[in-house]
């Protein structure tokens, strides 16, 4: 299957996300600046940009046998998604709740997910970016005691699955030397060349 030049398109959907995120958080607010700096991001940080193609996905393993569900998070429920994201790269939940403010959560382009267990326990958590006919993810995550189990997986397969049904043809996401075998795993292929943007 070919991406129709998926790099580039991917590269600009990716502005396009980052700009609709930093509008959605300064809407109303004085003295713009960039997206880049309003959202407190800065150049750096080599990642691997990866890419794949929506069309035609299947599951890639079976579900862990205490996952409940995979839920969109309502906007008001911005610090569920900052707590587990927060645990999950080891950052303060403060310096997520700034970037995926309730404001965020409520733009319909931008949806926010977990996984959570039988006891109602948010494991995993991942966002989803509609552009272009572009779904890019972003924080894909599980808490550090529930990583291997399938968590991450299911949760990023249920976020691309309704990408797809939203009408996007491609996903793309910046993956670290660590996490690309997992991405791999779901069909993503490292385009090099590109940097991501890292939090400062």
């Amino acid at each position: 299957m070919e991406l129709r030049n998926s790099t580039e398109s991917s590269a600009r959907a990716f502005r396009t996300a980052v700009d609709m995120l930093a509008a959605t958080r300064r809407r109303g607010r004085p003295g713009r600046r960039p997206a880049t700096t309003q959202l407190g991001l800065t150049g750096g940080g080599e990642q691997h940009f990866m890419v794949a193609g929506l069309e035609g996905r299947t599951s890639t393993g079976s579900v862990p046998p205490d996952l409940a569900l995979i839920r969109r998070l309502a906007s008001d429920e911005y610090d569920t998604f900052a707590h587990v994201v927060g645990l999950a790269f080891g950052v303060p939940a403060e310096v997520v709740a700034r970037v995926y403010t309730a404001e965020v959560l409520a733009n319909p382009q931008i949806g926010a997910y977990v996984a959570e267990t039988g006891t109602g326990l948010a494991v995993a958590a991942g966002a989803g970016l509609l552009a272009q006919g572009h779904l890019g993810l972003a924080n894909v995550s599980a808490l550090p005691e529930f990583r291997g189990q399938g968590y991450g997986r299911v949760l990023t397969e249920a976020v691309l699955r309704r990408g797809r049904a939203a009408g996007a043809h491609t996903a793309y996401l910046h993956a670290s030397d660590d996490t690309v075998p997992f991405f791999e795993r779901l069909g993503f292929t490292p385009r090099p060349g590109w940097t991501m943007l890292s939090a400062a």
